[in-house]
């Protein structure tokens, strides 16, 4: 039998888990990171990789003062009543100082100027500059040395690039615009930019902490002793990790496991947007154990993707990166639109009605349509523009034959274009007020068109279709109180359990999906599990 005896163990390489054990480390804890699959970085390393923080010490020295009041004020508009008091508070209060902390022990921050407060810009206490929004600094590849190839990849920022440098340079849409030749020497000299970006800070900090990681490694079973965790068993019965101080759940949700996703999400066609390893082990060792679940009110945490098949049918997240484009709509099997597609909290919100008559849900299946001046100017699903179309796309040399093989009402289709067209030309969403989100004008605009940001008509053939799919963070996770201390079904804490990230449920955010929100808590939680467990000792 192998023994290995830490003051803390940390399940999960995402941001959520790198900052519980960085944070660990810093205060001179011994650590030891596990990581199920073989690569670093979780759902962080594929994200945007910014952390929502109000009233954080960069924005005051770039000048740009906020108010702790305002930023609690929107959080709560977000949560919409849903979320748990005391959670949402202590991520609001404590956010500044750890990103303090985090800058302290080595960690490269800087502001992601020009995003707004995202996705409710018009909410109480909303900031439009992007004060609040704070993404990794440049940081090589080179810097994380051994590990630097265990990077997990991404596929929305080209390498190097930040969300930040998105809204700077003017949105996804604007791409054909952004300066090549910068381009090309950020990945040629190895800069990571965006969830990678922060893997890699948070990772090389850790690691210069004298921090413990180990690959491939995945627990099966919390072990007790004396009432309360004291490590974990590993997928060979033979190893235990043991836990002076407290174990740590920030291995991801359930998106991977068809059904637990069936259970709690009950949504047809999901998707995983994350890594297979997403099994929702982290739940079902604690529930083992008498942990208490919880279930956020309205899962705001989903996104519209596609399936690209020629990369084993992974998720796509094309309600960011295509469907607002100017030229695109999204259409249901009668031909006709139903949302907003420059927002896809909007487009999830729709898949969820539910026809009583019909006995289905009236929105799904649904297609993204665009025509050959959209291919002609923008990328598909992430195919520099202008390239012909994947072959996997449907497409027709006319608006009803299209319709024919997407197995959508010819008729209704053909009229939502020609309505759709009409509002395109005025600069006007009649039906839905497509194009007057601050937040995905700044990011999936096209900023050459003014006021056309996000509108421009289907008119040129041939047309194209691709089936929207949904999947996203889960809504059902462990009950957490302030310390991210996991809570047994009876109320209490479980003595020497952690969880955080979306391992947890999302009770700091409530019904809200505002950006950055979603890492800002796994990492500020996660944070806050450490310096718990530090004063916690047996």
């Amino acid at each position: 039998m192998t023994n290995r005896v830490f003051d803390l163990i940390v399940l999960g390489s995402g941001g959520a888990g790198l900052g519980a054990a960085l944070a660990a480390a810093g205060q001179g804890m011994s650590v030891c990171l596990l990581e199920k699959g073989a690569q670093i970085g979780g759902g962080t390393a594929t994200s945007y990789g910014t952390i929502w923080a109000p009233a954080n010490r960069l924005a005051a020295q770039a000048g740009l003062a906020d108010d702790l009041t305002q930023g609690m004020a929107y959080a709560q508009f977000c949560a919409g009543g849903t979320a748990l008091a005391t959670n949402l508070s202590t991520y609001v209060t404590n956010a500044s100082r750890v990103m303090d902390r985090l800058m302290s022990w080595g960690v490269g921050l800087e502001l992601a100027l020009g995003l707004p407060d995202a996705f409710y810009p018009h909410g109480p206490g909303s900031c439009s500059d992007g004060r609040r929004m704070i993404e990794a600094a440049p940081i090589q590849r080179s810097a994380m040395g051994a590990w630097s190839e265990a990077l997990r990849p991404a596929h929305y920022c080209p390498p190097g690039v930040s969300w930040g440098d998105v809204a700077r340079w003017g949105g996804f849409a604007n791409r054909r615009n952004w300066d090549a030749v910068e381009l090309a020497r950020r990945e040629k000299e190895g800069w990571l930019g965006a969830g990678q970006g922060l893997v890699a800070q948070l990772l090389v900090a850790y690691l210069q902490k004298g921090g413990h990681l180990e690959l491939n490694v995945g627990a099966t079973e919390l072990v007790f002793a004396q009432q309360r965790v004291c490590g974990v068993r590993t997928s060979s019965t033979d190893d235990i990790y043991e836990a002076r101080q407290g174990v740590v759940l920030a291995c991801g949700g359930y998106e991977g496991n068809a059904e637990l996703v069936q259970r709690f999400e009950g949504l047809p066609d999901w998707l995983n947007p994350f890594a297979p390893t997403n099994q929702g082990d982290g739940m079902v060792m604690a529930t083992e154990h008498g942990a208490a679940i919880y279930r956020s009110a309205v899962n705001h945490g989903l996104l519209v993707g596609c399936a690209i098949p020629t990369r084993n049918n992974e998720f796509f997240s094309i309600g960011l990166h295509g469907m607002p484009y100017p030229g695109a709509i999204a259409v249901n099997q009668q031909g006709e639109r139903f949302c907003d597609e420059s927002r896809f909290q909007e487009v999830v919100h729709a898949f969820h009605h539910f026809d009583r008559a019909k006995h289905r849900f009236i929105n799904l299946p649904a297609h993204m349509v665009f025509d050959d001046r959209y291919r002609q100017q923008y990328a598909i699903a992430g195919a520099p523009p202008g390239q012909a179309a994947p072959d996997w796309v449907a497409q027709a040399p006319t608006l009803e034959a299209l319709a024919e093989k997407i197995g959508v009402d010819a008729t209704g289709m053909v009229h939502t274009v020609e309505r759709f067209n009409q509002f395109a030309i005025d600069g006007e969403d009649l039906d839905f007020g497509r194009g007057k989100s601050a937040f995905s004008k700044s990011t999936a605009g096209d900023a050459n068109k003014g006021k056309f940001a996000q509108l421009g008509p289907l008119d040129t053939p041939p047309y194209y279709a691709i089936q929207l799919r949904v999947g996203g963070i889960v809504g059902t996770g462990l009950l957490t109180n302030e310390h991210a201390q996991v809570m047994h079904v009876r109320g209490h804490p479980i003595a020497g359990l952690y969880a955080c990230g979306n391992t947890a449920a999302p009770t700091d955010t409530g019904v809200g999906y505002q950006g950055g929100a979603s890492i800002g808590s796994g990492v500020i939680f996660g944070c806050l599990a450490a310096e718990h467990a530090a004063n916690a000792r047996p």
